[in-house]
């Protein structure tokens, strides 16, 4: 963060601007009285009530958000629970809500809540994909087969395809909620390196401006919503599946991929190919493993469908209640603020 430009001088820009500003509203002030000019009067005082307030406001903001601050201590309170170990990278430390965000979207090295361990939705789903994908090899490898028996031939296509189909349903449906979880973590990376080295000094320098005295109001309200109530939301998302461990259907798709390499190896080992005619009492033991074998598959295509359900709910949905949240939350703060935050259907919220 040391390259930002606002990390060490915006709070300081603040308060030269707010010096200046009681400066200026002293000087309308003094106009105002000296010619008998009720707009000169208006003006200055405005602007110093504002600036009395842009001065509370500066000063609010470095006690709550400071190390050590009132902010800082709620944060830690409401996330490093007993029982919690988070092992995030040093440029999400900093906040511990946002640490645990990450640890819980794409952290790497797992993390533990309230004394319950966990790998992270992208963990998770990248280590089935990998699984999924050497599945849907072994099975595309046993479908090319063929059997020529003495009346007909028989294709193990026709009964792979359905399984591979789903296989490959499912591969869309993780890569999907990997890129989503990557996604939502490089938003929390921007937002504890640049809310407050960037857009919070920004929004303060802003707010004792007349002429950006609403946008900067604006971002403050933003800086509050994505470094505070966004992740604090993410804590309670994570509070929700505490109890859940979907991480152990893992082993049982290796497993099952283990499986299809040996149903594969025992059709090549009795010379099985496109080219081959053998007897039909082959074709009837043949026939029972391939039952046994899909069998096996599609109770594991079952489990899958549920952890994918469950990493959905974790990637997508609520995190959307997240969203709203932050959303209601902002508008909520830039309304205190003297500002504006419409959302669109955000408005019908709250």
């Amino acid at each position: 963060m040391a390259g930002l430009p606002l990390e060490n001088y915006g709070f300081t820009i603040a308060i030269y601007v707010i010096s200046i500003m009681i400066a200026v509203s002293g000087i309308s002030l003094g106009l105002g009285y000296a010619l008998n000019e009720k707009k000169f009067k208006a003006f200055g005082r405005d602007e110093l009530y504002q600036s009395i307030i842009n001065g509370a406001l500066v000063g609010g903001m470095i006690a709550l958000f400071s190390g050590g601050g009132i902010v800082s201590g709620f944060i830690s309170s409401a996330t490093l629970v007993n029982g919690t170990s988070l092992s995030c990278s040093s440029f999400v430390a900093v906040n511990p809500a946002i640490c645990l965000s990450y640890d819980y979207l794409a952290g790497t090295s797992g993390y533990t809540f309230m004394g319950v361990t966990h790998q992270s939705i992208f963990s998770m789903s990248s280590s089935m994909l990998t699984s999924l994908f050497g599945l849907d090899a072994v099975l595309g490898t046993i479908a090319s087969l063929k059997i020529s028996l003495v009346v007909f031939t028989f294709s193990f296509n026709y009964v792979m395809a359905p399984i591979i189909n789903e296989i490959q349903y499912l591969i869309k449906l993780l890569s999907t909620i990997a890129i989503g979880a990557l996604v939502q973590a490089s938003v929390l990376v921007f937002i504890s390196i640049g809310t407050l080295s960037l857009l919070l000094p920004a929004g303060l320098v802003l707010r004792t401006l007349y002429p950006t005295r609403k946008l900067g109001g604006f971002l403050v309200a933003l800086s509050i919503g994505l470094y505070v109530v966004l992740p604090l939301s993410y804590v309670f998302n994570v509070m929700l599946i505490n109890s859940y461990a979907t991480e152990t259907t893992l082993p049982n798709i290796t497993q099952v991929t283990l499986t299809a390499s040996g149903v594969e190896n025992s059709f090549f080992s009795l010379g099985v190919d496109a080219n081959t005619t053998k007897e039909s009492g082959l074709g009837g033991m043949i026939s029972g493993v391939i039952s046994s074998f899909s069998n096996t598959i599609s109770e594991i295509i079952n489990a899958v469908f549920l952890t994918v359900s469950y990493f959905i709910v974790y990637t997508f949905i609520l995190p959307a209640f997240s969203l709203i949240v932050t959303g209601i939350s902002v508008r909520e703060f830039a309304e205190l603020l003297g500002s504006e935050a419409s959302f669109g259907v955000f408005r019908m919220l709250g």
